[in-house]
């Protein structure tokens, strides 16, 4: 029984190990930023077509014997994209809300080393970014120590000893954008569930009609 208990406690972990390394931040912006996360907007749309639906289907029964009734799609298809587009419209109002500006801005650490680098050590920033990692790291969760480490860093050196100083704070910069990129796994873990739930509920009709369309004869 307890090795049972281990080996489900084992994969358990490597689950969540997963769901984290594939819910950071810049993972999110992906599908944050995708044209079919954009289209959820059309969620409305979905709703008021469950409405005309039902009424286009009792108009055809009372008329028109339901003869025409196979030629509209079924109601769990738009119920389905209605869900679909409202967990993917959730999901990123969510991202917007919470994803930090450096990822959203920069695509990597190493794109917002060289682009704030130079930058912060023009506008003598430098001080300024050393406490800000620095307190990332002393904020940082029990499950974040064990995949970051400060190592290398100096919080209390002044820059402007160095031979080269905006290289030596592009160090800094590489740092606090990996933290802010693992930052409140919960929500971010949330937020790839949500998505992958709305793009699975749009995709299901989406391959129905697929199937549906390619098996019908050709005259």
């Amino acid at each position: 029984m307890a090795q049972l208990a281990q080996t489900i406690l084992r994969k358990w972990k490597k689950a969540i190990f997963w769901l984290e390394t594939h819910s950071r931040w810049n993972q999110l912006k992906a599908l944050g930023s995708s044209n079919l996360v954009r289209a959820s907007v059309l969620m409305p749309a979905f709703g008021y077509m469950l409405l005309l639906n039902d009424k286009v289907h009792e108009y055809l029964t009372i008329k028109y014997d339901g003869w025409l009734l196979d030629y509209l799609p079924g109601v769990w298809r738009i119920w389905l994209l209605f869900y679909g587009s409202f967990f993917l419209a959730v999901a990123t109002i969510l991202y917007s809300v919470f994803c930090p500006p450096e990822v959203k801005r920069y695509s990597s650490a190493f794109e917002m080393a060289d682009g704030e680098a130079k930058h912060q050590w023009n506008m003598d920033q430098s001080k300024m970014v050393q406490d800000y990692v620095k307190n990332l790291y002393a904020k940082r969760p029990e499950w974040l120590k064990a995949l970051t480490n400060p190592t290398g860093l100096n919080f209390d050196a002044d820059v402007r000893h160095f031979p080269d100083p905006p290289a030596y704070l592009s160090k800094f910069l590489i740092h606090q954008w990996t933290l802010r990129d693992m930052q409140l796994r919960g929500l971010r873990i949330s937020l790839y569930l949500l998505f992958a739930i709305g793009l699975g509920l749009i995709a299901i009709p989406a391959v129905f009609t697929f199937l549906q369309v390619t098996s019908l004869p050709v005259k």
